[in-house]
């Protein structure tokens, strides 16, 4: 593998080399922009920061971008040699076949364009990736790792190259939101957190551990707190926009796992052991589930933090776009935030409640810290999305660079948009969550094995 990674260039956190001169001029000239095609899972009933991402390409890529939104089989009756290259989105997981079929594969294999690959949650089914990347002939891919650790994960698989990027960047809807004063939001500190199987190691239980005991320790505090992590309590579009803007303050810890699962039989240990041996009880609460310290010793003991994939997180962006105080666990945070001019940092043991919960009575203090994230982050075009997609724009040039090009066909293009629809939410964050009816006849649909009739029929209206 070919590491394209150079060193740190503050205040950007993505990697990046220098592409030939000769490649950006015939780009900057009157040569046409590439025709992509970028394969996707695109729902906007989910989290919005999935399409905030997914609206980028079309929002500000200099090429001709074409969405195609699809789950299985998804190039099925795609004629991919229209296209220049073809990019597939972390929505889909490429190494699962259940989100892009053997067909598919074989197709992207066959294409002679340029292929380049989004991952997240890169720590999940590595060697499977890995062999997708390879069987497909992908030439790049768009990971969230550093240089060292890009090559730890993928320098196996000969000609790739890699780019770091971030898992997300601030949605520029948000920033337009006016700040809601501190004294008129109901509560003081709010989190939502997510129970993570034990496999994914301490970096997994701090997304849990840090909602647990503040909740705890806020009692001594007077502090007011909206703190939940079970799936049951997630919240999305509206009601997340709503929540952060009604909180003085959310917490947050770096994004990621401690534990690369290269050939998945960690996880596949761990919860089945884990699922086995569990002893439910009627009463909640009362059930009793193995330790984490007894899995850990039992199935992944010694292999935590050997591959860093510790990050910022999209929805610290979102907090800060929206004017709310970040109190989170020291760490990098992709070399984005700094402590107490960003964000207030809580040891991890929660020794220094007393000093956050004194800036917590500051108001001045709070909006001081509030206001230096939102001008010099949520601000700051380096963090936006635009400048994700002129790296993309950049080394898909570079990818594409003396391969024959695609011939221009209007018809075929006008026959595939409109074959291939693509509506794209400008601001997901702004989406209700779905009623009940509507729940209920997508739980129908899917009993029923009626998804491909149900998007035929929305396909036409």
């Amino acid at each position: 593998m070919k590491d394209t990674h150079d060193g740190p260039r503050p205040p950007l956190p993505a990697h990046d080399v220098a592409c030939d001169q000769s490649v950006g001029d015939a780009r900057d000239g009157k040569a046409r922009p590439l025709r992509i095609l970028l394969a996707c899972n695109y729902d906007p009933r989910n989290a919005a920061t999935v399409c905030d991402h997914i609206n980028a390409f079309a929002r500000y890529s200099r090429h001709e971008v074409r969405v195609l939104s699809r789950v299985g089989e998804i190039f099925d009756d795609v004629k991919l040699d229209q296209f220049d290259a073809v990019v597939i989105h972390y929505s889909l997981f490429l190494a699962i076949e259940g989100f892009v079929g053997p067909r598919s594969r074989r197709a992207l294999a066959a294409f002679q364009g340029a292929k380049a690959v989004f991952i997240q949650d890169e720590y999940r089914f590595v060697n499977a990736t890995l062999e997708a990347l390879e069987a497909c002939g992908v030439d790049l891919v768009f990971t969230c790792l550093g240089a060292a650790e890009a090559e730890q994960v993928y320098g196996r698989v000969s000609g790739l190259r890699t780019q770091q990027v971030l898992t997300g960047y601030v949605p520029h809807w948000l920033t337009h939101y006016p700040p809601v004063p501190l004294a008129a939001r109901r509560t003081m500190v709010g989190y939502r957190g997510r129970t993570y199987p034990a496999w994914h190691g301490e970096q997994g239980r701090e997304k849990v551990r840090i909602g647990k005991l503040f909740k705890r320790d806020a009692r001594r505090f007077g502090i007011s707190t909206d703190i939940a992590w079970s799936e049951r309590s997630r919240l999305y579009g509206r009601d997340w926009l709503k929540f952060l803007r009604n909180c003085q303050a959310v917490l947050a810890v770096e994004s990621g796992a401690s534990v690369f699962d290269f050939d998945g039989a960690v996880a596949a240990r761990t919860e089945s052991f884990a699922a086995l041996i569990e002893r439910p009880h009627p009463i909640p609460g009362l059930g009793k589930k193995p330790s984490y310290e007894m899995l850990r010793d039992k199935f992944f003991a010694g292999r935590e933090d050997q591959i860093d994939i510790a990050q910022i997180s999209p929805r610290v962006f979102e907090a800060i776009a929206l004017r709310t105080l970040i109190i989170a666990y020291p760490g990098r945070y992709s070399g984005v935030l700094e402590p107490w001019r960003h964000y207030v940092p809580l040891d991890k043991d929660h020794g220094n409640m007393a000093q956050v919960a004194a800036v917590l009575r500051d108001p001045e203090r709070v909006a001081e810290i509030i206001t230096n994230a939102y001008a010099e982050i949520a601000l700051n075009p380096t963090y936006g999305y635009g400048a994700m997609i002129e790296v993309f724009d950049r080394r898909m040039d570079e990818t594409a660079a003396g391969r024959p090009r695609a011939i221009v066909n209007e018809r075929a293009d006008a026959k595939f948009r409109k074959t291939f629809p693509f509506v794209q939410i400008d601001n997901p964050h702004e989406m209700r969550p779905p009623g009940l009816v509507w729940r209920a006849a997508r739980a129908a649909v899917r009993r029923l094995g009626l998804e491909g009739l149900a998007r035929r029929v929305l396909r036409r209206r």
